[in-house]
């Protein structure tokens, strides 16, 4: 989106005005109209069977051929929209489509689906909303061959310009590895008695945390320990039960 456009900012799971002074009249064909950040605000149409074109223009930009626009289904999914194709908006509810400045688009897979997207990078909370989960549970990692996969920040790009198609997985923002095994949690904090109940024995027993050097050390009853984002991969900081009976 171009500089001298402003959008008010609206996730899209948003909530829809009620009142009066909300109500928009009869005639006009409400829509939602975003950038690639997801940030949208509102427009009314006259016509209910606009084209692509229109929308555009509608949106306040000109030379509109520099442009692209997709139309966002109920699940997320996006279908470009060609500037002399029409889309029907009655009878549907308020219809959602995100205007890019670009002159293609590009394509990536998360959690195993395939999306296209108008710009060539994306940010993370766009991926988060593109696979449907929720953002402050999830986190979102770039797949890589020979590497560790790469947590995305949801405020950071990744590209989707590097040779083939880039993968991305979704999966619980933090895991505690327990005794061998990856559990999920879904606070930025632990305490000494949460690993042991998520462990399955008696926080009397005590919890000993184990590092990637195998050095341990006995956790003090009610220590809060901060933990990393995605600890699935790699050397990890593990714990396992006390050695108390």
């Amino acid at each position: 989106m171009t500089d001298n456009d402003t959008i008010a900012r609206e996730h899209i799971e948003g909530g829809e005005g009620n009142s009066e002074h909300d109500r928009s009249p009869d005639w006009l064909h409400m829509i939602q109209v975003g950038n690639e950040a997801l940030e949208f605000r509102e427009l009314g149409l006259s016509d209910p069977v606009p084209t692509g074109r229109q929308i555009i223009e509608a949106a306040g930009f000109r030379a509109v051929e520099e442009f692209l626009i997709f139309e966002v289904s109920r699940d997320r999914r996006l279908t470009e929209l060609k500037l002399d194709e029409t889309t029907d908006l009655r009878g549907r509810g308020k219809e959602r489509f995100i205007i890019f400045k670009s002159d293609r688009s590009w394509r990536g897979i998360i959690d195993g689906k395939r999306f296209e997207w108008g710009a060539r990078d994306v940010f993370g909370h766009v991926l988060k909303w593109l696979a449907g989960v929720d953002p402050d549970r999830f986190g979102v990692w770039l797949e890589r061959k020979d590497e560790p996969d790469l947590l995305i920040a949801d405020d950071e790009k990744a590209s989707l310009m590097p040779h083939g198609v880039e993968r991305f997985r979704t999966d619980r923002l933090f895991k505690i590895c327990i005794e061998g095994e990856d559990l999920p949690w879904d606070s930025k904090t632990i305490t000494t008695e949460q690993i042991a109940g998520l462990g399955g024995w008696d926080p009397s027993l005590g919890v000993i945390e184990v590092d990637e050097d195998q050095n341990e050390r006995t956790l003090e009853p009610g220590e809060v320990i901060k933990l990393r984002p995605g600890v699935t991969y790699g050397k990890k900081l593990c714990f396992k039960r006390g050695r108390h009976e």
